[in-house]
């Protein structure tokens, strides 16, 4: 009688302990989804902070002047993902007047390379056909909820004076070729769907609807915000 006992027992702390790892299993998976949500959330808003930040130094930098001539730092990723070193007249600026948060900046013994929180880049150039008195920003391979996140902001509250235009697509130079205006449309070259908006255009700002249908691109989204003197 007391084996029988014993046994069930033994049989109820087993089933009991494969309740309590089934719940540790689902809450050790609610937690990491938790965190991913959580850093993306803060990746998101350290960006914001980030384009605030450098529109108030650039502008600041280049208050006495008629434009943002000279302003220009390109960066890339290769082939293989990794970060290449910036390149143009600005980059050097850029570091020594300290445009750009230091932790964005990864300094290269050729030059120096522009980071997002995303693990992609950011350009610093000037829009052509503009006289050089737009200059933008430019974040590369965004994650769709960054992307989303970013094109809908209210930038002209956030930023304040001079803020020109955002615009977002899945290629790399639409982003920031677009000099006849915001608008919606497709690429010349591969058909990538984009949106451009600002406050003197018809299209004054992105919607959620459009930037969730822009945005579809995993993490191969391109982001753009531009300022004019």
């Amino acid at each position: 009688m007391k084996n029988l006992n014993l046994k069930n027992e033994t049989g109820r702390s087993m089933i009991e302990m494969l309740g309590v790892l089934a719940i540790i299993g689902v809450l050790s998976v609610g937690g990491i989804a938790g965190y991913s949500k959580a850093m993306m959330k803060y990746r998101i808003n350290k960006t914001i902070e980030q384009i605030s930040l450098i529109a108030a130094n650039v502008q600041a930098f280049f208050g006495s002047q008629k434009n943002y001539d000279g302003i220009e730092c390109s960066c890339n990723l290769g082939s293989s993902g990794t970060l290449n070193d910036c390149n143009g007249s600005g980059c050097s600026i850029i570091k020594k007047a300290k445009l750009v948060p230091d932790e964005m900046l990864t300094s290269k013994q050729g030059g120096v390379t522009i980071n997002n929180e995303f693990g992609g880049v950011g350009d610093i150039g000037t829009l052509s056909g503009t006289d050089n008195k737009v200059f933008y920003q430019r974040y590369d391979h965004l994650p769709q909820e960054a992307c989303i996140e970013l094109a809908t902001q209210d930038w002209s509250s956030i930023t304040g004076a001079g803020f020109y235009y955002v615009a977002v697509t899945t290629d790399a130079d639409l982003v920031i070729g677009l000099y006849d205006g915001p608008k919606v449309g497709l690429g010349t070259t591969d058909n990538s769907t984009y949106i451009t908006a600002g406050p003197n255009s018809p299209i004054t700002e992105i919607s959620l609807e459009q930037a969730t249908k822009i945005c579809a691109d995993g993490n191969n989204n391109y982001f753009a915000i531009g300022f004019k003197k």
